[in-house]
């Protein structure tokens, strides 16, 4: 779904007016009705947010000698316009300071100053890794997948970068939304599960498992529903579809099932799990129905079961096996 261009802004003041409840009802309106008019403003609101929440509260402002720092940093207490003295108010010498700090609390959070929670990193080097995170969600990494997450997650938002494959679960917290960035995209959720995986390139693919996300990509995004599909081609361009994949997360799970399902396709599922290459000489056993059903097998049972059901030689070459010869098996009426 691509967003609506976007013809609407909004100003830092109106923004300020609103966080420290001192707008008119007919500003208040004005803010709300800009979050709803685009998906992306809600993301902008969000940054902003933190960037006010990290500057400090309206208090803090009150407690500043505002008129004395301003003279300091104007180096006068009055400004001269058309030769009169135009003196600002208290209260337009506190709205000053709080943009003046908005933009330093801004910049100290791009240079990485300010009170970051520590940064923390989870690498799946020798298999797949589970991670439990700070709000108790679970993640399957996949082999040499990687996951960067704070050591305390902040109260409006839940945030992780992945690189790689892997299965979240999302613990359910409305008020604190989750969102995975990997290669470029965001998938926000507030309790769910699903499979992400980020492929060379620029190729992403999302499984939906349960609950609800939202998929962004630059100004494009989706609403997915359990069992459907979102892919990113080497592009950018996203499709979702129904997930026709029944091993999609073999990986965590170690099972292999085949319902009725094409050989070749079984073998690249089979390929997939095992790390290894296997090659179909014959097209009549590459287009076979197999039904079948594995579960924390080794690679050599899976192949002794596909030689007996094809009736194949299994060779071992030096860029994997070799399933030679062979006869589709008889179906059952």
């Amino acid at each position: 779904m691509k967003a609506m261009e976007n013809n609407s802004t909004i100003s830092e003041h109106l923004l300020v007016a609103y966080w420290t409840n001192t707008a008119t009802e007919e500003e208040r309106g004005q803010v709300e009705g800009w979050l709803k008019d685009q998906a992306q403003n809600e993301a902008l609101f969000d940054q902003w947010k933190q960037v006010w929440e990290q500057s400090g509260s309206l208090a803090d402002f009150e407690a500043i000698d505002v008129e004395a720092r301003w003279q300091q940093f104007r180096g006068e207490a009055f400004a001269q316009k058309e030769g009169k003295q135009v003196r600002m108010f208290p209260a337009v010498w506190r709205y000053a300071a709080a943009l003046l700090l908005v933009a330093a609390a801004t910049f100290l959070i791009l240079r990485g100053g300010g009170t970051a929670p520590e940064m923390m990193e989870a690498v799946a080097s020798n298999g797949p890794l589970e991670v439990t995170l700070p709000d108790g969600s679970q993640v399957w990494l996949n082999e040499q997948a990687s996951l960067k997450y704070p050591n305390e997650f902040d109260t409006d938002r839940r945030l992780v970068e992945l690189k790689g494959e892997a299965f979240f679960e999302v613990v359910h917290n409305p008020a604190s939304p989750f969102s995975v960035l990997a290669d470029g995209t965001e998938t926000r959720v507030l309790g769910t599960s699903f499979n992400l995986k980020e492929h060379e390139g620029n190729r992403l693919e999302l499984v939906l498992v349960t609950g609800k996300v939202r998929f962004s990509r630059a100004d494009d995004w989706e609403i997915l529903a359990p069992g459907e599909k979102l892919v990113v081609d080497d592009e950018g361009t996203m499709s979702k579809s129904q997930n026709d994949a029944a091993n999609f997360m073999s990986w965590r799970t170690r099972r292999l099932e085949f319902d009725s399902a094409v050989m070749h396709t079984a073998v690249r599922d089979v390929e997939s799990l095992y790390g290894v290459q296997l090659t179909i000489d014959s097209e009549e056993i590459s287009n076979c129905s197999v039904t079948a059903t594995f579960q924390n097998d080794s690679l050599e049972d899976v192949l002794e079961t596909f030689k007996i059901l094809f009736d194949a030689e299994i060779r071992q070459t030096d860029q994997g096996y070799r399933i030679i010869g062979g006869v589709c098996p008889i179906q059952s009426p």
